[in-house]
């Protein structure tokens, strides 16, 4: 392993005068159990073609590279990439590309893969859209993603019908996600202020609702104000007329006294079905 603990990762980091950028987040993951935990979780096979984002030292990137066929590794920092690939070529992994690109503007793999990475808490919600969302039809969405991201952005997004949000329902339309286990924010160097957790999420063979411009036309407008009732939010953002509200709500058997956070996915494309219709 490159480097068991944080003793080892400073003596790295001193030698090749590096440190940790705090613009990009970097915060090097130092608990060798908690990386196991992500490696099992992830269900790697050899078969597996996996896409790492941020591998800063690589400590992540050659346990995935033993397990798997292939690894692409996306690293923004073109600082640490000679450190990255010095410590792989050390430690005899040859079946890793590495990539200096920013992950938020990659083109996705055209081919099945694997989303397995310790990334940024900042890019979090941008990432899941990025990966989740392709842009043409051949890139593909990845059939498993394991993320280790903040714990309380991990909780939002396994969120259920009641306390649902934007983030919650733009995930769970694509995949079922679930947190695998806490890590404590010790387990990372340096420290950041807030614990983590290891997201997990099986992807769908298709998405859940119909629709996917028209769910997110509706679910903005109704997060708009959370706190409101839709028959406040939705009709106005959506400039609907009083006949039309009527017909949304009464067709889609939806009470317009619901607030957003507690409408389901069944309810959600029974309103995108009707607007569809109304909307012409």
């Amino acid at each position: 392993m490159i480097y068991n603990n944080t003793q080892e990762l400073l003596g790295i980091l001193k030698r090749e005068e590096l440190w940790a950028n705090k613009k990009l987040g970097q915060n090097f993951l130092v608990n060798p159990e908690a990386l196991q935990t992500i490696l099992k979780a992830a269900e790697l096979t050899k078969q597996d073609y996996v896409v790492e984002i941020g591998p800063g030292l690589g400590i992540l990137t050659e346990q995935l590279a033993r397990q798997v066929d292939k690894v692409t590794a996306i690293e923004l920092d073109q600082g640490i990439i000679p450190v990255l690939r010095k410590n792989l070529l050390l430690e005899d992994v040859k079946n890793v590309e590495i990539l200096h690109q920013d992950a938020l503007k990659t083109n996705l793999p055209t081919q099945p893969y694997k989303l397995v990475a310790n990334i940024p808490y900042y890019i979090t919600s941008p990432i899941l859209n990025h990966f989740l969302q392709p842009q043409n039809e051949s890139e593909q969405r990845p059939s498993l993603i394991v993320l280790l991201v903040q714990k309380e952005v991990a909780q939002k997004i396994c969120s259920k019908e009641g306390d649902q949000s934007i983030l919650s329902l733009q995930v769970q339309i694509f995949g079922k996600p679930t947190i695998v286990s806490s890590v404590n924010k010790s387990s990372f160097f340096p420290q950041p202020q807030v614990d983590s957790a290891i997201l997990k999420i099986e992807t769908f063979s298709k998405p859940l609702v119909s629709n996917i411009p028209i769910f997110f036309k509706l679910i903005k407008a109704a997060f708009n104000q959370k706190r409101k009732k839709i028959s406040n939010t939705l009709p106005p953002a959506l400039g609907l007329t009083p006949a039309q509200e009527e017909q949304l709500f009464e067709q889609s058997k939806i009470s317009p006294d619901l607030r957003p956070q507690n409408i389901n996915l069944d309810q959600w494309e029974a309103m995108i079905q009707v607007y569809e219709k109304i909307s012409k």
